[in-house]
């Protein structure tokens, strides 16, 4: 069996899934790379496992999830034996990914008072509701409620509550004959803003305020989100049904380390070495 014929039978079942763009082109980058390890299915798991290790542990790891993913469907599909059981996955570095402060919060609400309303919408839509970027693209009038939205994403469509200031801003907008709640601006006006567009609105207000992480589009918001929700005494469960993950364990693993601020307090106030705070240093 040639590569290419399964990798062609995966990348359809990806789109009859209706999974997003965006996946579906990263998905796509890293089956061709497979095809020309392998014109021959199954592929031989050491070369995998070699090539692997040529690339940077990130991108290791997205190829890794295809493949494996490549490799599930196969099974599946084609009876075929399972190329990735044996292959080891690419350990990925922790690292704290950063997020906006309280400050940066209250200055993107100064900020935000004399912006335009589009702009308004885009930044509490996100600020509210901590959906993702190709969500924010997808959404429709139609699917603003009374006190929710209806996002269509990446594992179908689920529900995001909303503030009742965020949908009067969303409903502010303009109506289009297409549906689509946000569109472009100057010659752009009667399409659908995309996702970089979104990036740029969102990176525009966020270098204003002086923000100096090292991401600036909807991503950095949506932790944002995250962290203000669990620092406020909201819990983890309503936490990965809000941001739409599918495993709770997901949700604890992302958010859990950006509250590390909280941690060190905590552990300020009841580690035992207080015993010696008068303890003579000299």
């Amino acid at each position: 069996m040639k590569t290419k014929e399964v990798a062609s039978s995966f990348m359809a079942d990806c789109r009859l899934r209706g999974l997003s763009h965006t996946t579906l082109r990263g998905y796509n980058s890293h089956v061709e790379r497979l095809i020309q390890l392998s014109p021959k299915f199954p592929p031989r798991p050491e070369n995998i496992q070699e090539f692997l290790a040529k690339l940077t542990p990130y991108n290791a790891d997205a190829h890794y999830r295809t493949f494996r993913a490549l490799d599930n469907y196969a099974h599946k599909r084609f009876k075929t034996l399972n190329f990735m059981k044996s292959v080891t996955r690419p350990k990925i570095p922790k690292q704290i990914m950063p997020v906006i402060s309280n400050l940066d919060l209250i200055l993107l609400a100064a900020f935000l008072n004399k912006a335009p309303i589009r702009d308004k919408a885009i930044l509490m839509l996100f600020i509210d509701t901590a959906i993702r970027n190709g969500e924010a693209c997808n959404l429709k009038r139609k699917d603003i409620l009374e006190d929710r939205i209806i996002v269509h994403g990446k594992t179908g469509y689920r529900v995001a509550p909303i503030s009742d200031i965020t949908r009067d801003l969303l409903l502010s907008l303009p109506a289009m004959t297409d549906g689509y709640v946000f569109h472009g601006t100057g010659r752009y006006k009667n399409m659908p803003l995309n996702s970089t567009g979104f990036y740029k609105v969102i990176r525009k207000y966020l270098r204003m305020i002086g923000y100096r992480g090292k991401q600036y589009g909807p991503q950095t918001l949506r932790r944002s989100f995250g962290v203000f929700h669990l620092k406020d005494g909201g819990d983890l469960k309503s936490l990965s049904l809000i941001l739409g993950h599918s495993n709770i364990n997901t949700t604890a693993n992302y958010y859990t380390p950006l509250l590390t601020e909280d941690v060190i307090q905590i552990h300020h106030k009841h580690t035992p070495g207080r015993i010696f705070e008068n303890v003579d240093n000299s």
